[in-house]
């Protein structure tokens, strides 16, 4: 009697008959990864022509996250990540000094510049305050450097600068004013010309010839 193709086994019946099940790949074939599988369809979503064609060709691990890195930066927004570093940046960086923020951290601490333009509204020909190279403060002094001579002791410049410095200091808020006006000695030091120490000086030096 002959067997019927029901029963017999799978590798007897015609291959009109085989199974449908998957056939295996071989003893050494390896399933695909996960990462593989994941890159596929990254590919297949995102990317499309030539970009396509040369990202399937490529195989391995490394080279896919290679290729993975290209494609992120070629898609629309790939390069997203860099516009948050840089709002941030700006944020964080320090704003640049002005210019009048620079001058001012260069500017002589002692220096009184405030004084020139007082002095100009007492003598607006600039007669006297012509003489002035120099108005600095010196501990509780303001001293006024002038060009004039050792010879100008008490004279009209050095007495007028002294009292107009005596009362720009009143007009400041000092209740005491300490003043030396400065001139030029031989020597290339300087001399006192006029100078008021105390409320009750009126701002005459000594002679010193």
């Amino acid at each position: 009697m002959t067997e019927s193709l029901d029963e017999q086994s799978p590798d007897e019946q015609p291959s009109g008959r085989r199974s449908s099940a998957p056939q295996s790949r071989g003893r050494h074939a390896r399933p695909p990864s996960e990462l593989s599988v994941r890159w596929n369809r990254l590919v297949g979503r995102s990317v499309s022509g030539p970009w396509r064609r040369a990202a399937v060709a490529v195989t391995g691990t490394a080279s896919a996250a290679a290729i993975a890195a290209v494609v992120v930066l070629c898609l629309p927004g790939g390069g997203s990540d860099g516009e948050p570093r840089a709002e941030v940046a700006a944020h964080t960086a320090r704003p640049s000094a002005s210019p009048s923020a620079e001058t001012e951290a260069l500017a002589d601490p002692d220096e009184v510049p405030e004084a020139m333009p007082y002095f100009e509204t007492k003598d607006p020909d600039r007669k006297i305050v012509g003489h002035v190279t120099e108005v600095r403060r010196s501990g509780q002094f303001i001293r006024v450097y002038t060009d004039l001579g050792e010879s100008d002791e008490n004279s009209k410049p050095a007495l007028s600068l002294c009292e107009w410095t005596t009362q720009f200091l009143k007009d400041g808020g000092e209740d005491e004013p300490r003043v030396f006006v400065h001139g030029k000695s031989s020597d290339n030091g300087s001399v006192v010309l006029a100078n008021k120490q105390s409320d009750k000086d009126d701002c005459e030096v000594a002679e010193t010839r």
